[in-house]
Formats: structure tokens, sequence, C-alpha cells
């Protein structure tokens, strides 16, 4: 009888292996179209968010309004999983690897760093179509993605740190479960909790924060400055998200499940 699900020791080991394949991997293009194409499926989730969002507000509860946004982010995650490309949030688990001697602490840094510049770049690619694209020319759309940018970058230093770090336990427990489900539905299903989780709770997530701020930069570029919000804002959410992801989770997982070596 086929299993529907790893136990969690066969799950670890499947993080390792990923660890493995996306750590060691020597193309450093590879590893930026991958890093750029997940970036642009999380952009076109951010999207779909603040549209159901901003159309349901008018006319139902705000509350109820955020959680059907949220409801529609995870196809991010999902769209991300189905095709193997890297999210900088799900890399993190590559410390895993580098824990069980299994990924030199040189290769996962290039991995983590190159991951992260290909996010921003399909970030920036996806904010200049939908800008052109006219995705946010009504004033409603213009505004919801500036108060939102606004809302991030007014956080304090401490506050995106520790922000960022209850976002990536769950969306890095998201790239954990997917991989512990056996079958497509089970995937999707491992995807959107958490992650719809994360949306609703307003915790940050650098990427998803790359094209919300980006964009909002586009439509009121007097109202940004991209200098200090790479200092203020992008580096202590990327801490925090890393925190979670690349330490917390991969020591639980490392303490509880791998073979030690």
């Amino acid at each position: 009888m086929s299993k529907n699900f790893l136990n969690p020791s066969e799950t670890s080991s499947a993080v390792i292996n990923m660890g493995i394949t996306r750590g060691n991997e020597k193309s450093i293009l590879k590893i930026l179209i991958s890093g750029f194409t997940a970036g642009m499926f999380i952009s076109l989730a951010g999207i779909g968010n603040m549209t159901a969002s901003q159309t349901l507000s008018q006319t139902f509860d705000t509350g109820f309004a955020k959680l059907v946004g949220a409801s529609v982010f995870p196809a991010g995650l999902m769209l991300c999983v189905f095709t193997g490309t890297s999210l900088f949030t799900g890399n993190s688990l590559l410390t895993l690897s580098f824990l069980t001697k299994d990924l030199s602490l040189k290769n996962l840094i290039r991995n983590l760093f190159l991951v992260w510049i290909g996010n921003f770049l399909g970030s920036v690619f996806t904010a200049y179509v939908s800008f052109y694209g006219g995705v946010f020319s009504s004033p409603i759309m213009k505004k919801v993605v500036i108060d939102g940018a606004v809302s991030k970058i007014s956080l304090s230093f401490s506050q995106g740190i520790f922000s960022g770090f209850l976002c990536n336990i769950l969306v890095a427990m998201g790239v954990i479960m997917a991989m512990s489900a056996v079958d497509a539905v089970g995937k999707l299903f491992a995807c959107w909790f958490p992650v719809m989780l994360f949306v609703l709770c307003g915790y940050q997530h650098v990427v998803a924060n790359m094209y919300t701020i980006f964009m909002a930069e586009l439509l009121s570029p007097e109202t940004f400055s991209m200098g200090k919000i790479f200092i203020n804002h992008f580096i202590p959410v990327t801490i925090g998200n890393f925190l979670s992801g690349g330490v917390f989770l991969p020591f639980v997982l490392y303490f509880l499940y791998a073979d030690k070596k």
C-alpha cells in the first residue's frame, strides 16, 4: 500500500537531499534563473492578494477581504514547489545539509546570496511589467499597493526581524510539508495552510515585499528611497526570515531526526 506522506525522519532526509542538489549547483546562471522565476511567481501571487483584498473590502468586511486575499497568495509557493524554483525563504532550509556536513558553508552562502539576487530581479521585472500593463492604474489599486508598502517600511529594524522570523516559520514549514506529501493534492494543501496564515497575520516575507515596495516606488517615486529601504527593511526582514528558516527549523530537524556524522 502506497504512503500518502513521508514521516518526519524521511522528510528531513528529503530536505537534506534538496540541500545537496541545490547547494552544490555549479551554474550561477541556473541559480539566478531559478531565483528569478520564483520571484516572479511570488510577485504574481502578491498581485492576486491585493486585487482580491481591495475588491472585497469595498463591499464586505475588511477582515473577510483580508482572509480571501490571504487565501489567494499561497498560489505563489505552489508554483515554486511544482517547478522546483528557488525562494530565499525556502532555500534557507539548506542549512540542514550544512549541519549534516553534506554542504559546505561556502556553497550555502553562495546559493542563498544568488537566490536572493534572483528573487529581487524577478520581483523588479514583474513590477515593471505590471506597471506598464496598467495593473495598478485604478486609484483604488494604486492606493492599496502604496499604503501596503508604506506600512512595511514603517516597521522598525527589530520589528522587521521578528516579523520576518514568524513569517518564515510558516513559509519554510509549507515547504517541508509539501516535501512530505507524495501526491499533488497533498502538496497543494501543504502549501496553502501555512502561507495563508502568514499573509493573514501580516508577517514580513522579504521576496513578497520586494515586489510590493518596488511597485509602490514606480507608482509614487517621491514617497520611497530604495537605498534606505534596503538598509532599514530588506536587511532586517532577510535576517528574520533566515533566523527561522535557516537556523531554528534546521536545528530542530537536525537534533530530532538527522543522522549525525
